[in-house]
């Protein structure tokens, strides 16, 4: 079987380079003509099942595709981004003003930072398992989600079962697409982080 994953679309929240986690923020006009050109491309791949997270951003990216293939997506609260805390909605330099240590710290390294009223990292990967286990428990054939940057990253990670205490190296750029591939328990990358749908390039 093979899982395409999809981030979404730009949103507002984006475009000012804001955390956003489980905060939502609605598409900006850029993110509206990017989910339409997300659309036409997931297409190519048929998919016969479309999962989103329950957050807006992510259902209003998948709405297109959904309408071009008559599918009824399926929006699961186990596919929602993690959770930032305290940095939800604000920006890099409202970060330093409002948090100038956490701030370095962050600088140095996102991941490994703590944060205050973050995700759980245990609570984030149990997410990642469940929604990981929904995508493959859908039989045969292509089944795609469109999701978020950082739950996209980890759940490639989880996937290919690569050290999650280890580097993240899968970053998604906003309608980009990647695609995975399970056969006979044999897991692959076979694309990442695809933009071409975007820039007028071909994919095909």
């Amino acid at each position: 079987m093979q899982i395409i994953l999809a981030r979404h679309a730009e949103t507002v929240a984006n475009a000012q380079n804001r955390f956003q986690g489980q905060l939502d923020f609605p598409l900006s006009e850029r993110g509206r003509q990017q989910a339409q050109k997300l659309a036409a491309c997931l297409a190519r791949y048929r998919p016969h099942c479309l999962y989103t997270s329950d957050l807006g951003r992510s259902i209003a990216s998948a709405a297109p595709l959904a309408g071009l293939l008559g599918l009824r997506p399926v929006a699961l609260p186990v596919f929602r981004e993690y959770s930032f805390g305290v940095l939800e909605g604000m920006s890099w330099p409202e970060v330093e003003r409002h948090y100038p240590e956490l701030y370095l710290r962050l600088r140095r390294d996102l991941r490994a930072c703590p944060i205050p009223g973050q995700e759980e990292p245990e609570i984030f990967r149990s997410r990642l398992q469940e929604g990981l286990e929904i995508l493959l428990g859908g039989g045969r054939g292509t089944v795609a989600l469109i999701g978020h940057g950082r739950y996209l990253n980890a759940l490639v990670v989880q996937f290919l079962g690569l050290d999650f205490n280890g580097p993240w190296p899968f970053v998604f750029a906003p309608a980009a697409v990647a695609v995975l591939e399970d056969r006979d328990g044999c897991r692959r990358l076979l694309a990442f982080n695809e933009q071409c749908h975007l820039t007028g390039g071909n994919n095909d």
